[in-house]
């Protein structure tokens, strides 16, 4: 979607005003107002009912105590931003709401009419008020788009004053972390993304899929969307034998290390640009909820986000009653699949509830919010990782109804980010992407009874797993509150036995002896003899990647494949996982950081299934399946790209592409250096 570059306010080079013609005139207000009095009015009639501490004389009372209301929360509550937010960012909200009810509590004991008692009736009252307002604006649908819109050209005006108007388009890249293609035309026939079906039948945008590497997650994915290099990332989560350590890609640490690898300084967002929620910051100035903590200036500190949500107490009260939403419909969700034996399933505890919530209430709300800001700021590029539906999705299944229920509000947000972009002072481009899908199959672990860890443990006489998290299921989505909890622990595996690791359906098998190069074959037969034959034969296994004197070998239960030749004695075991599977498995080879054994789980073709060796209904980070092919949504004003679109740094190359052609100073070294990697706007 590209909006065009709205007239410039008088005195204000940059801000924007929105035509008085499109505004909500003063009878609309007014009769908005009035309602929203009226039944807040209503709600406090209740409360005072069904409340011991709270009584109103009268409906008057009740009325004027409702106005009061309304413009403390006007007028009074954006002065204490200053308090409020350091409180949301540390409570989740909770703060903020606490806050309001003391406000509410000492205002009240003022009224005429109205008596109050203890500050938990405050609070109930508060989160009363909050839940009435949220009716008014959904349920009764007062003209929501148009407020909308108001607010957002209030925003435009409000931060977009320093900034000089112009006419090259911005863009902002939306990440639905997970969904594959599949997925997506799956949701459009059913009507779960009814903003995105409607962009491509209206033909504003164009639908292309591409296909990752062999590993297909979000790690490998980001970094070369975002700075266009993946060299040796060989999954999520591997061994650097020279340290002993494990490098985990949603670890602050390992994190930050690998963008320091990738980065050359001109990442995708290096030019005036915003990361939002993703493991590597893309070289931008702006760096919120960004894993890698790289490029974090004082306005990307981990509360900036925050900033412009919880200035309001409503917003505050409507993301915790949200959250508690979220937690009470993820335990049904559990429930329902349960009793019904839906298979394949894995345990959904109260712990993972909170998490989930996490993702897709709390760390969607400060995004998003975040984005709007920026939009109205006219920020050049934003790219925004939304998680919720891959969170749900490892645990509930791809295709579940609670999944696609996600996937729906993830399409309102999109829809929310479109309708801004009309009021910034520059036009915008909105690109939606996905950086790898995933492909459902009950575990490793439920198929076999034993996990990856364990099976090379019974072969070899001894293994440890190098991340127990990612066995026990927890994702890469629910990193930032494990961190902030300071559960993420950094593991050193330079004992004398091998380290075992999974990345969804790919697992990595590091081996002991003090070299920095991978085994080959014959040391490993020599030292295990039983590991390999044991694991190729295999029924759950699909293949096993191991280097030899003269290359490296594909092994699978019905042949072999040389890399370096091409030959193949017997079955080749990589036909089943796709035409490009000897570019993918070839690339992953060529890296010093390969482990010495790379394993990928069997594919189930009859059923499209792969079996993780996490903890995941849902899985992604090998082959097999829809985890290897994303989308790119598009508008149709960008050049077309090169299909086919293969790996994440084709990706890059595409979006910074449309960069240039906009209009932004970036750098493309890909180009022949006789052509030049800059572009002057």
């Amino acid at each position: 979607m590209t909006a065009p570059v709205p007239a410039p306010a008088d005195g204000a080079a940059g801000a924007v005003i929105r035509p008085a013609s499109q505004r909500p005139g003063l009878v609309q207000v007014l009769a908005r107002g009035a309602v929203v009095a009226v039944f807040s009015s209503l709600v406090l009639g209740v409360l005072a009912v069904l409340l011991p501490g709270l009584a109103i004389d009268s409906w008057y009372e009740a009325l004027l105590a409702a106005v009061v209301v309304g413009v403390l929360n006007a007028v009074v509550w954006p002065a204490l931003a200053v308090v409020v937010v350091p409180l949301s960012v540390l409570t989740l909200g909770i703060g903020a709401i606490v806050l309001d009810a003391l406000l509410v509590y000492v205002v009240f004991d003022w009224l005429p009419g109205i008596y109050m008692e203890g500050f938990g009736t405050a609070t109930v009252v508060v989160i009363g008020l909050a839940v009435a307002t949220t009716l008014v604006s959904s349920a009764l649908a007062l003209d929501d788009d148009t407020w909308d819109d108001e607010q957002a050209a209030r925003r435009a005006r409000r931060r977009s004053k320093d900034r000089v108007a112009t006419d090259v388009a911005g863009f902002v890249f939306v990440q639905l972390d997970g969904v594959s293609r599949a997925v997506l035309e799956r949701a459009r026939r059913s009507g779960d993304v009814p903003t995105l079906d409607r962009w491509l039948r209206d033909g504003s945008h164009r639908l292309v899929g591409w296909e990752t590497g062999w590993s297909s997650q979000t790690g490998v994915s980001q970094c070369g969307i975002l700075h266009g290099s993946v060299v040796d990332m060989p999954a999520f989560r591997w061994v650097d034998k020279a340290t002993g350590e494990i490098i985990v890609s949603n670890r602050p640490k390992s994190a930050a290390a690998i963008e320091r690898a990738h980065s050359d300084g001109h990442g995708l967002l290096a030019h005036d640009g915003s990361s939002y929620g993703n493991l590597f910051s893309g070289d931008a100035e702006r760096a919120v909820l960004t894993m890698s903590g790289a490029g974090r200036r004082k306005e990307g500190r981990i509360g900036a986000g925050y900033v412009g949500y919880f200035t309001r107490p409503q917003q505050a009260t409507r993301t915790f009653i949200g959250l508690v939403a979220e937690i009470a419909r993820e335990r049904r969700a559990a429930r329902v699949q349960a009793r019904r034996n839906v298979e394949p399933r894995v345990h959904r505890g109260w712990t993972y509830a909170l998490l989930r919530s996490f993702t897709t209430i709390v760390s969607r709300d400060v995004c998003v919010q975040g984005i709007l800001n920026d939009v109205a700021e006219g920020r050049a590029a934003i790219y925004v990782d939304l998680l919720g539906y891959d969170e749900v999705a490892h645990h509930s299944g791809i295709e579940r109804a609670d999944t696609l229920a996600v996937l729906r509000d993830l399409d309102r947000q999109i829809e929310r980010i479109a309708r801004a972009v009309q009021w910034a002072p520059r036009p915008y481009h909105v690109v939606v992407l996905s950086d790898h899908g995933q492909t459902q199959g009950a575990t490793f672990e439920q198929r076999t009874g034993e996990t990856l860890s364990a099976l090379v443990a019974r072969l070899c006489g001894g293994a440890a797993s190098g991340d127990t998290d990612a066995e026990r299921g927890k994702t890469e989505s629910s990193a930032w509150l494990r961190h902030a909890r300071g559960k993420d622990e950094e593991d050193d595996m330079s004992a004398v036995q091998p380290t075992v690791l999974g990345s969804g359906s790919l697992g990595l098998v590091f081996l002991p002896g003090g070299e920095t190069r991978r085994l080959t074959r014959a040391e490993i037969d020599e030292r295990y003899p039983t590991l390999i034959p044991g694991l190729v034969g295999h029924t759950e296994v699909g293949f096993v990647l191991v280097r030899t004197d003269g290359g490296s070998l594909v092994l699978g239960a019905g042949g072999a494949r040389d890399l370096a030749t091409g030959e193949v004695d017997g079955e080749d075991p990589l036909a089943p996982y796709g035409g490009r599977a000897v570019e993918q498995v070839s690339e992953v080879d060529a890296y010093r950081t390969a482990g010495d054994l790379m394993i990928n789980s069997r594919y189930h073709g009859d059923f499209d299934e792969v079996a993780a060796f996490e903890e995941q209904a849902g899985s992604h980070g090998g082959l097999g399946g829809p985890q290897t092919h994303p989308f790119l949504l598009y508008p149709i004003e960008l050049s077309e790209p090169p299909e086919p679109i293969f790996t994440s740094v084709g990706i890059h190359r595409v979006l910074k592409t449309w960069l240039a052609e906009a209009g932004h100073p970036v750098v493309r070294p890909w180009l022949e250096a006789s052509q030049g990697g800059t572009i002057q706007p």
